[in-house]
């Protein structure tokens, strides 16, 4: 696998959050330390767009929400992205006694839910926690804070396999990634430690999965992204030429292009020149396949409540 690409050297600080847009064909992703949603796509002349939008507060993840736009997460909570109308809604405040916190990575699983997690941003304490959105849930609290998952320092994923039944979710400080079993009435089984990773694989941030059960896994501080099977062994990597690989997911018209966000941060003068691309959004034809995630609905009447305050 020679053809890896990159497709756009937006010299990110810190690139995250990839997903693929099913039904607008886009790929939909953050630089979180400058607080920007970017957006590339391949029109149907063939002609790259690429399009950026900058917020206030640190937008971390995003997700394609059923009922139109985006629904977010910032570092104060989850929000829904009107693109059109140039509209940020709040829906929920988390962590707000938590002032050194912000919120990370995030992704949809296979039933309609938001997952994301938080982490301490100066890298010292065990203050982040993950959480699932269901905007359907018959209860009065949209999100659910995970304690199953633990306080970790720095989250990362989570991902799903395609079937639904696990969980991978990430201590990238410690080098661990985890897996539970989930239940069909979404009940999280005991976490088990799946992969763990060595001071010279650098750390383990983003994830995907494969229509195999396989696992790719982006490597900060690693230059590489690795495929692992369902019981956590290795079984390749794509070399990339910049050190802090920081989320992958497929996309494209036959879902088998993986993408790949990047970031400059923690780079010195030195480092950047050896990587002029450090910061940029990759790609890769791969000879796997990704999977369409649902998109994740949300209570429309609290949007209009929100609105309207």
């Amino acid at each position: 696998m020679n053809n890896i690409r990159c497709i756009w050297d937006a010299k990110a600080q810190l690139g995250e959050g990839a997903v693929w847009h099913e039904e607008q064909q886009a790929l939909f992703w953050v630089d979180i330390i400058n607080s920007t949603l970017h957006c590339y796509k391949v029109d149907k002349g063939g002609s790259e767009v690429r399009k950026s939008w900058p917020f206030d507060n640190h937008i971390s993840s995003v997700v394609p929400c059923a009922e139109g736009g985006l629904l977010a997460t910032f570092k104060d909570g989850v929000s829904h992205i009107d693109l059109e109308k140039n509209l940020v809604t709040p829906l929920c405040e988390l962590e707000k006694d938590l002032v050194n916190n912000r919120f990370n990575d995030g992704c949809a699983d296979t039933r309609g839910n938001f997952w994301f997690g938080s982490m301490d941003d100066m890298q010292t304490d065990d203050s982040g926690s993950f959480y699932r959105f269901n905007g359907k849930s018959q209860s009065n609290e949209l999100v659910e804070k995970l304690t199953q998952l633990g306080e970790i320092c720095i989250t990362n994923g989570p991902t799903f396999s395609q079937d639904g039944h696990w969980i991978y979710f990430t201590d990238t400080l410690a080098g661990k990634i985890y897996k539970s079993a989930l239940a069909n009435d979404g009940s999280i089984g005991p976490k088990q430690l799946h992969i763990q990773f060595t001071q010279a694989d650098g750390h383990p941030d983003g994830m995907c999965c494969d229509t195999d059960g396989h696992l790719w896994v982006c490597h900060w501080a690693g230059a590489r992204v690795s495929r692992f099977d369902n019981q956590g062994n290795l079984v390749s990597s794509i070399k990339l030429p910049v050190p802090n690989i920081t989320k992958c997911c497929f996309g494209g018209p036959n879902l088998n292009t993986l993408f790949i966000t990047t970031a400059a941060t923690g780079l010195t003068e030195a480092e950047l020149k050896e990587a002029p691309l450090a910061g940029g959004l990759f790609a890769i034809d791969v000879e796997h396949q990704g999977f369409v995630y649902p998109n994740v609905s949300m209570r429309t009447n609290e949007i209009d409540r929100k609105s309207k305050e």
